[in-house]
């Protein structure tokens, strides 16, 4: 099935890392190719940094609805047909645009933060390209068309005009904020508190500000859900996982407050990841506290727990929560009655365990996976695999984004989207296909004389595939070099 959604998030950036300037929409199956050095982990952390920005960007609602604006409202929810006067639904709409607006501009600021944190650094000049006489920029762009865009927020703090194109206004009837509304006209009549009934009148504006935030805006822009990083060194990170979790896991991600040692060299991407396995590995219940009610929506896609088909039969197995040494909670690889850790199976198996539990118990609808070098580790047979459940996944409702130099992956990418051109209906677990337009594929290119890495798309070719042509100059290369030494021995 196609998951190419009417408005696509765009990111853009200058003078990153490596990175002189580039632009990336993510779609459902977002790829980028290219040599080392030439930002394209900068890339996806920087993406990673923008949604937990947006994440973060709550607060008060200012200013809150009147009493009268509370009447209307509660009129306009029961009766959604009831057309409003102009004077009242510009009011609503510009008061709606003001919140939104607000949490933007909370977004921008909370974007230098989330930088510091997975860059692990402390200055956000360690960030900017060297030699650049521009500066560092990210935006975050809503792009609705070939033509059209808008930004939402950026790394300086501009932004345009909140989006706010179309609003139900009926899907506020099951909700709190209905409730609390009445709550407040009835204080502010009865004479009650007037601190009661203010207090009441926030929660209400907040309550409809999350709503607003959630339900509309963040979907409208192609950002509705959580991410999700999966980096490079998986296995090796879940081998440390016993040592950093006694020193550095229970901490709040944002205040680390150890008395009496030092706190464990480990930051940025990799604590991230780490935090979200300790969750993982909870009892249950602390998981539900954990998710966020409001950002994900109730699962309704089996098909993301299936996409994992291809992995657990390349790896003969599962992957199960257990105890293992010094009975932390972690993640161990069960076949048949035997369950050991995934630190004592192979490498493979342990880049791949993560994966796995997050497609069954992590992921939902609209999420976004970014996941470094989803090949490491692997024979090629194992890279076709987890190539056929990265598609199966973007086919799912999860947008994935992946970083890659494995022209086997690419190639596997590529059948698959062949498949979805011949044969339309196909997209099962065994057999899945992607259609060219949920594809994305970028170059990240060196420029000459320390000018920067540039971002380009790569054309797909619907009756071809993804282009490889680096790779294959690269054996090009390798064959001359080897009849040349064969004619020599000669």
């Amino acid at each position: 099935m196609s998951t190419t959604v009417p408005a696509v998030p765009e990111f853009r950036f200058r003078n990153l890392g490596p990175i002189a300037e580039g632009t990336i929409q993510l779609r459902p199956l977002t790829i980028l190719i290219g040599k080392n050095n030439t930002g394209k982990t900068y890339t996806a952390q920087a993406i990673y940094a923008a949604y937990k920005a947006l994440e973060r960007a709550n607060g008060p609602a200012t200013p809150p609805l009147t009493g009268d604006e509370s009447f209307d409202l509660i009129s306009w929810i029961n009766h959604p047909a009831e057309p409003l006067g102009v004077e009242t639904a510009a009011a609503f709409t510009g008061k709606f645009q003001t919140w939104l607006g607000t949490r933007l501009e909370r977004a921008s600021r909370n974007l230098a933060d989330r930088l510091a944190i997975y860059f692990d650094i402390e200055n956000l000049s360690e960030l900017k390209r060297w030699r650049a006489s521009g500066e560092l920029d990210i935006a975050v762009h809503c792009r609705q068309s070939e033509t059209e865009s808008r930004a939402l927020f950026t790394l300086s703090g501009d932004h345009e005009h909140a989006p706010l194109d179309t609003l139900d206004i009926s899907s506020l009837r099951e909700t709190r904020v209905v409730e609390l509304l009445d709550e407040f006209l009835a204080a502010s009549s009865g004479g009650a508190a007037a601190s009661r009934s203010e207090l009441l009148q926030r929660r209400a504006a907040s309550l409809l500000s999350d709503h607003l935030w959630y339900r509309h805006l963040l979907p409208a822009s192609g950002l509705g859900g959580d991410a999700h990083y999966l980096p490079a060194g998986r296995s090796g990170l879940l081998e440390a996982w016993t040592d950093v979790v006694r020193i550095r896991l229970e901490q709040d991600r944002d205040g680390l407050a150890l008395t009496g040692r030092e706190p464990a060299a480990l930051g940025g991407i990799a604590l991230d990841f780490l935090i979200e396995l300790q969750q993982l590995t909870s009892p249950r219940s602390e998981r539900r506290a954990w998710q966020k009610p409001l950002r994900r929506p109730i699962r309704v896609a089996p098909e993301i727990p299936s996409a994992a088909t291809h992995l657990e039969r390349l790896i003969g197995g599962g992957v199960v929560v257990a105890r293992g040494r010094e009975r932390v909670p972690s993640l161990s690889y069960q076949h048949g009655k035997q369950v050991i850790p995934v630190q004592r199976a192979s490498s493979m198996v342990a880049e791949l365990a993560p994966l796995i539990r997050w497609i069954s118990d992590v992921l939902g609808p609209g999420d976004l996976l970014l996941i470094d070098e989803p090949e490491a580790h692997m024979h090629p047979e194992a890279v076709l695999a987890v190539a056929q459940t990265l598609v199966a996944l973007s086919q799912a409702g999860v947008r994935v984004l992946c970083t890659t130099h494995s022209t086997d992956f690419l190639h596997q990418v590529s059948n698959c989207m062949l498949r979805a051109a011949q044969v339309p209906s196909s997209g099962s677990a065994d057999a899945p296909s992607i259609s060219v337009d949920d594809l994305a594929v970028y170059r990240f290119e060196q420029g000459e004389h320390e000018q920067g890495s540039t971002v380009s798309p790569v054309e797909v070719d619907p009756a071809w595939g993804i282009p490889e042509d680096e790779y294959v100059a690269v054996a090009e290369r390798l064959a001359d070099e080897t009849a040349q030494l064969l004619g020599e021995t000669r």
